[in-house]
């Protein structure tokens, strides 16, 4: 078994944990921010994994916006984490909703705008690229810096959950480490790691809300 598909193996069970607990735990409107988001990201390793074992190359273009999934989903998944684990019911849910709102219409324009380019890899099946791939990537470094500069934020103040926000900053870390590597060696898909660390966070916040 490779190591890329342990990979998507380990994301398939965080991800089927982190829907069971939004489910039975989350308050309403997390719970639905909190489904979809886990639901792309299920979209989007199923599509990994279509191309992983797929043998022919029709239609996968149209894979495109699953593919990429996780540029629309860490961001959301970051503003939720610091959401819910700064215990502070003063942050406005609103302001977040809408936050997460500009996002997903960001994203969206990127990927009708952005042509992608499909290739094949005997370790991890046909990969696509997409042509504004690179200034996404710095788009997910600045994001994920601000979140690193929130978790520090988060540890230091009183009522906080302080392993939520050291998760925060330990899944910040893994991805901007991610993003280089795979921006200077994509040879081997890294932000694999930077999508495991940060579902991982948001089912340990998601867990937090059973009582």
């Amino acid at each position: 078994m490779s190591i890329y598909f342990l990979l998507l193996l380990i994301m398939a069970v965080l991800l089927y944990g982190g829907i069971i607990s939004s489910l039975t735990y989350a308050p309403k409107k997390i719970k639905i921010i909190s489904g979809i988001v886990l639901s792309l990201m299920t979209f989007r390793y199923a599509a990994l994994i279509i191309l992983f074992t797929i043998k022919n190359q029709s239609y996968l273009y149209l894979l495109k916006p699953l593919v990429y999934a996780n540029l629309l989903c860490i961001p959301i998944c970051g503003i939720l984490s610091v959401l819910i684990f700064s215990r502070n019911n003063k942050i406005k849910l609103k302001k977040n909703l809408f936050a997460c709102s500009m996002i997903g219409i960001a994203y969206f324009i990127v990927i009708y705008k952005s042509s992608a380019n499909i290739d094949i890899s005997n370790n991890y099946g046909y990969t696509m690229e997409l042509q504004l791939e690179f200034y996404c990537y710095i788009v997910l470094l600045i994001i994920n810096s601000i979140f690193f500069i929130k978790g520090i934020k988060l540890y230091n103040k009183i009522y906080a959950n302080k392993l939520g926000a050291l998760l925060i900053m330990i899944a910040s870390s893994i991805t901007l480490l991610s993003v280089v590597i795979t921006t200077i060696n994509s040879n081997f898909p890294m932000i694999l790691l930077g999508d495991i660390a940060w579902i991982a966070t948001i089912d340990y916040g998601l867990i937090k809300f059973k009582r």
